[in-house]
């Protein structure tokens, strides 16, 4: 366990034994790829041994989110991580529906943004949503994100043109709306 995050949740690293079960299978399940570039293209097993492979780099920090009974119900990351410009891109996957609706996104996603900041000495987090996912807009408000631009019509989503929202948040902007 890297961090306790309530008495029912905790994270932890991605493991070899994650592939035996229900992770990969996530990114198959087209409602909770609905939103993100996972789904369109199926991986085999080979890919996902060389992700985990590849988690040892300072690039990117990813953490299995884990519930007390249910195991390994999503994962949250920090990808894109620039040590240069001390800036990285905020990620989240809920593969587990059972614990969609239940603030998990904001228990762990406040977690690994005190990570970011505290920890990797970051300056700023961000994340760029579809302007149709509700919960992905709700989720970066709610983690202090606020909303700096649009690209227009950036994704190809169910057969139509959407626009990508852009969000960030700075340490200073974080650390006045979390106690960290």
């Amino acid at each position: 366990m890297i961090y306790k995050c309530s008495e029912d949740y905790f994270v932890r690293p991605l493991s070899e034994s994650d592939l035996d079960g229900p992770w990969p299978g996530w990114f198959e399940d087209q409602e909770v790829c609905r939103y993100n570039s996972h789904g369109k293209f199926f991986k085999s097993r080979a890919f996902f041994v060389d992700y985990l492979n590849a988690l040892n780099r300072e690039d990117r920090v990813v953490w299995a989110i884990c519930h007390r009974n249910d195991g390994h119900v999503g994962n949250v990351s920090l990808q894109q991580i620039s040590l240069i410009n001390r800036t990285a891109e905020f990620a989240i996957i809920l593969g587990d529906k059972r614990h969609w609706g239940k603030g998990l996104g904001l228990l762990v996603g406040r977690k690994l943004l005190e990570h970011g900041f505290n920890k990797l000495n970051l300056e700023r987090i961000y994340c760029g949503t579809t302007a149709s996912n509700e919960g992905m807009k709700n989720l970066a408000s709610a983690l202090g994100m606020v909303l700096e631009g649009t690209r227009r019509q950036h994704f190809f989503l169910e057969g139509i043109r959407v626009d990508m929202l852009e969000y960030g948040v700075l340490r200073d902007e974080f650390a006045e709306t979390s106690v960290i």
